[in-house]
């Protein structure tokens, strides 16, 4: 029986690095990345985040929360990014995007996604970039 869902993802499935230290937060992403991540890799720190990355360099997409312990998440992303210029990242931030947008831009982020998360938005920020 063919599908007709109008919410159907892409048919190869994302690696998805999240760069997240809150815990409910991470079990938040993974439920709403189940349906478009083959494998999500968590981080609790920037600096873990760049250690996991280099464990995992096939990864599509890396989201990072711009506030975490040990290094923010634009060092993180700016060091990821001197790594990989092709990765995709996503901002991830309670604060407006207006209040941020050039220092998004300038370190190299690819979009954002603000907080609190909402599914929806989530993943059409994702199917807008795969």
């Amino acid at each position: 029986m063919e599908s007709n869902n109008l919410n159907e993802k892409p048919q190869s499935k994302l690696k998805i690095l999240l760069a997240e230290d809150d815990q409910i937060n991470q079990k938040l992403f993974s439920y709403m990345l189940k349906e478009v991540a083959e494998e999500l890799v968590i981080a609790s720190t920037g600096l873990e985040a760049i250690n996991l990355y280099k464990e995992h360099t096939d990864t599509d997409l890396i989201l990072m929360d711009l506030k975490m312990p040990e290094m923010d998440g634009y060092e993180a992303a700016r060091t990821i990014r001197e790594m990989n210029k092709e990765v995709r990242i996503f901002a991830l931030s309670a604060f407006a995007p207006e209040t941020q947008g050039d220092s998004i831009a300038k370190n190299g982020f690819n979009g954002y996604v603000a907080k609190p998360i909402r599914k929806a938005e989530l993943l059409k920020a994702i199917e807008e970039h795969f």
